[in-house]
């Protein structure tokens, strides 16, 4: 049974392997409320679900069995509830992974998550901005078809003629992968949203608020070529007045080249 519906609340799946603050701030920045997943019963409640993935693939689907929440999201999606997975929260629902394992994932969609290949000289892990090839008509994505998006990972998903009519859209890396994935109300990104400019705000705001006036179609940017590394250490977050704005990252670490070693 799920719970009363509340048209300003998302339910986000947060299981602790990792920092989801600028997750937080984007929904919040829209202005949404979070609440927080503490159960499985929690998971088949929600109206709304986001699973912002973090971490490593094994670590999550242990965390995720351990808990009861795989069989809890197997089920939400299975009802075609709303849900946006994110980064790890796509890789999640591929047959399995080759990192940590191989090991089992959710099963919900066909395919095997593999590691970029460097030995031809690909830099991995893929950090940055990378222009979306769109391959289906999705409110999601609409007007996003070669706007630029953000990256951090090392493995990704290939597409193949047993998942093709889950894609929504594709990025090249070295190689195509699957950027995105689209089937009724379950849409996932391997991109970060959160990270996006006014792209990945728009994309937000149209899963959690599809019928809004605001949900529209980002603005067209010229396509540029990949750059060739970016280094990740801008976040999103509040100011001291509520205000959102990009500031240094979270425990990134960032050196200049002459810092001492620590």
């Amino acid at each position: 049974v799920r719970a009363s519906s509340d048209a300003n609340t998302v339910t986000l799946l947060d299981y602790g392997a990792g920092n989801v603050r600028s997750v937080r701030n984007a929904i919040r920045h829209l202005g949404f409320n979070i609440r927080d997943v503490r159960s499985p019963e929690d998971i088949l409640a929600a109206d709304r679900l986001v699973f912002p993935g973090v971490g490593a693939f094994g670590s999550a689907m242990d965390v995720l069995n351990r808990t009861g929440m795989a069989d809890a999201l197997r089920e939400y999606i299975r009802r075609d509830r709303p849900f946006l997975g994110i980064c790890l929260g796509l890789q999640l629902l591929f047959d399995s992974s080759e990192e940590n394992g191989p090991v089992s994932g959710l099963g919900v969609i066909p395919g095997v998550v593999r590691r970029f290949d460097s030995s031809e000289g690909l830099i991995v892990p893929h950090i940055g901005w990378n222009a979306l090839q769109i391959t289906k008509d999705t409110q999601l994505l609409q007007g996003a078809d070669g706007h630029h998006v953000y990256f951090v990972h090392s493995y990704h998903a290939l597409p193949s003629d047993a998942n093709r009519d889950w894609i929504s859209s594709t990025c090249n890396y070295g190689e195509s992968f699957i950027s995105s994935i689209s089937m009724g109300n379950i849409e996932a990104v391997q991109f970060h949203p959160e990270k996006s400019g006014a792209t990945g705000l728009s994309i937000f705001e149209k899963f959690l608020s599809p019928n809004s006036s605001g949900a529209k179609a980002p603005a067209h940017r010229k396509a540029s070529k990949l750059a060739k590394r970016v280094i990740a250490c801008l976040d999103v977050r509040s100011n001291d007045n509520g205000d959102l704005v990009v500031t240094k990252g979270d425990q990134y670490d960032v050196r200049d080249h002459s810092s001492s070693k620590e």
